[in-house]
């Protein structure tokens, strides 16, 4: 159901890891540079009283955001509009003139902050649709919009730093607790439907169309917008598409398999990939982790369980993708230039990915994450610890999301799911929803479940050929200058949500590449030649 990523198992990752310290420094670099985890301290919890009707105040942004932004009072409680508020933030880039239209860009997570897409807004959205104004809302409980955490637990003397590790989370879970109470059952994907509702109806201009595009989580955010306001929006799209009562975190270990298998057998028809891994690449793959146990390649320090945590960091990332199968040919030969090709990739990558992100750790919430994904996005009855330790040890691929979080499910403030969880909207409002079909966070066949539940006029799913998760930003094409694809069918929904989409740039996608450029392949293997 959301976008998880494969941090909560970096603690234990990095133990396993110890020797040698080179290993040790990548993994908690790959990881920590696509997590949410943050650092940082907690907001004060609601503050009494506060207009919600009044104008917004627009100022100035802090960095990571666009241009104009805004603090705004809205209920803790929507059933008590004139009662305690929370500080909900937002910000805003402007059309360069005249707005024809609005967008509200809503990110995922859950617990991912806004500021993550200021780099796609600013550099590709707006760009294409300079007549629009594209607004963002910061999901209550992340950033600065009464932020969630726990400090002492996220602070760098704990014991992973940002990352809460498993023995802390009783001691957060206490934190919060104590710090919010009954306030928790507040910080739901409901509330935030109707923070975003208050805010559309408050900036829209008479006449003027206003559009939804929810990534990954956020389209459980845009579909719970169009249960508790079906007419409220001219538009609504949905990208990697978090399908409800079918997308569960109980069941995230299981996803990355599937899509693994799907890049072997792409690897097996790259006539460089097949030459250097054979005929079934996965059998390569999967068995490597055995001989890793067994005692192969001792002088790197790694085992086979360390292997396969690992693993999921390359399926989900496009850019990361291309360089699993060198490396695993070289793990598998493991000769001296190999374990020295090894040692330059992980030196190389790691401050690279240590920075990624970094700005914008505080504003993350790890604790939002579990409480929406515990509460929402988990199967019922709930499966045991033992059960879902077993579903991960079945898989070759296993970020450990789900084992992670069984250990303090039981002891989390879960709150109690309202008539809209995990079902589907009843809305004519027209959709665009992609979803790529290489994408293991929101796996396509899980997707293909929106064409079969919103079915009225208007309302379309693509499948975008070899995209992993976010499709409008992750669809290149081969045609120089032109936005990647995704992009293109969400420029032409805004300015025509009626009409059927021009659906062409799919054949100019750029495919799976297997093929390291040699300069690429220098900076991060030591050598113009990645595999030798």
């Amino acid at each position: 159901m959301f976008t998880l990523h494969a941090t909560p198992f970096l603690g234990a990752a990095k133990r396993a890891m110890r020797p040698p310290r080179t290993y040790l420094s990548a993994a908690a670099a790959v990881l920590m540079a696509s997590s949410l985890w943050t650092a940082g301290c907690a907001d004060d919890p609601a503050d009494d009283g506060g207009d919600i009707g009044e104008a917004i105040q627009w100022g100035a942004c802090p960095d990571g955001f666009m241009s104009e932004c805004a603090t705004v009072p809205l209920p803790l409680d929507h059933a008590r509009p004139a009662g305690e508020t929370l500080p909900i933030f937002v910000s805003r880039h402007r059309a360069a003139g005249t707005a024809r239209a609005q967008l509200w860009v809503l990110q995922g997570g859950p617990g991912a902050t806004a500021a993550s897409l200021e780099e796609v807004i600013e550099g590709l959205f707006a760009p294409l649709m300079p007549d629009v104004d594209i607004y963002v809302l910061e999901h209550r409980g992340v950033g600065l919009s009464s932020r969630l955490g726990c400090p002492v637990e996220e602070g760098p003397d704990s014991e992973e730093g940002a990352l809460i590790t498993d023995n802390e989370w009783p001691a957060c879970i206490q934190a919060l607790t104590s710090q919010w109470g009954d306030k928790l059952e507040h910080f739901t994907t409901t509330a935030d439907s109707h923070d975003l509702a208050n805010l559309i109806e408050r900036t829209r201009q008479p006449g003027q169309p206003v559009f939804v595009y929810g990534y990954s989580y956020g389209t459980s955010r845009a579909l719970r917008l169009m249960q508790t306001h079906p007419d409220l929006v001219d538009g609504v799209i949905l990208d990697s598409i978090a399908s409800p009562g079918i997308e569960l975190v109980s069941r995230y270990d299981l996803q990355f398999d599937p899509v693994a298998k799907e890049l072997a057998a792409l690897c097996a028809s790259d006539a460089t990939c097949r030459a250097k891994l054979g005929a079934d690449p996965w059998a390569r793959i999967a068995g490597l982790a055995a001989r890793l146990d067994a005692g192969h390649c001792a002088a790197l320090g790694v085992d086979g369980s360390t292997l396969r945590q690992l693993y999921p960091v390359f399926v989900r990332d496009r850019a990361l993708r291309a360089h699993l199968y060198p490396l695993v040919y070289r793990l598998d030969r493991c000769a001296d230039r190999d374990v020295e090709a090894l040692q330059h990739y992980l030196g190389v990558l790691v401050p690279l990915l240590q920075g990624a992100g970094a700005e914008q750790a505080h504003l993350d919430s790890a604790v939002l994450q579990y409480h929406v994904a515990l509460s929402e996005g988990w199967e019922e009855p709930a499966p045991s610890a033992d059960e879902l330790r077993q579903r991960c040890d079945s898989q070759t691929f296993c970020p450990g999301v789900a084992v992670s979080a069984a250990s303090f499910f039981d002891r989390w403030p879960r709150y109690a799911r309202d008539e809209y969880v995990q079902q589907w909207p009843s809305s004519t409002v027209p959709v665009l929803a992609m979803n790529g079909t290489l994408d293991p966070q929101t796996p396509i066949a899980q997707a293909r479940v929106v064409a079969d539940r919103l079915t009225a006029p208007h309302q379309t799913f693509i499948e975008v050929p070899f995209s992993p998760h976010g499709a409008a930003f992750e669809s290149p094409v081969k045609t120089a200058g032109q936005a990647p694809c995704g992009a293109q069918l969400l420029k032409g929904f805004v300015a025509d949500p009626t009409a059927a989409p021009d659906t062409s740039c799919l054949r100019d996608l750029v495919p799976m590449q297997f093929s390291i450029e040699p300069a690429e392949a220098q900076q991060f293997f030591g050598t113009t030649d990645a595999w030798e």
